[in-house]
């Protein structure tokens, strides 16, 4: 089993200026509401519809991430993935924005 986050939402309807970095003091505990906390402070800025239609599948991905990688460890879930992975979808969506990048989705075969 692997877990993934999807790129594709994040180029479904952009406006605005790339927004600055989201890292800051989140806190840490092991609870449900903790890990909603943290990826809709990471990641809901980062992507349209956020509250409608992306975060119940990213607090679920997440979830599973970091009960299968990280053993319940949400500092260290934070710290190695979140973090990392909202550069990683900021600099995909200010590219998008500027241009550089195309709206591609890739499929998983299989």
């Amino acid at each position: 089993m692997w877990c993934r986050l999807h790129l594709d939402a994040p180029f479904a309807a952009l406006s605005g200026d790339c927004l600055s970095s989201a890292h800051g003091s989140s806190g840490s505990g092991s609870s449900s509401s903790s890990i909603e906390s943290l990826i809709d402070h990471y990641l809901g800025p980062l992507y349209p519809d956020y509250a409608d239609h992306t975060r119940p599948m990213l607090i679920r991905q997440a979830r599973d991430l970091l009960v299968c990688t990280y053993h319940g460890d949400l500092e260290r879930f934070e710290v190695d993935f979140l973090r990392p992975a909202t550069d990683i979808v900021r600099e995909l969506r200010c590219a998008y924005q500027r241009g550089k990048v195309s709206p591609v989705v890739y499929e998983r075969d299989g």
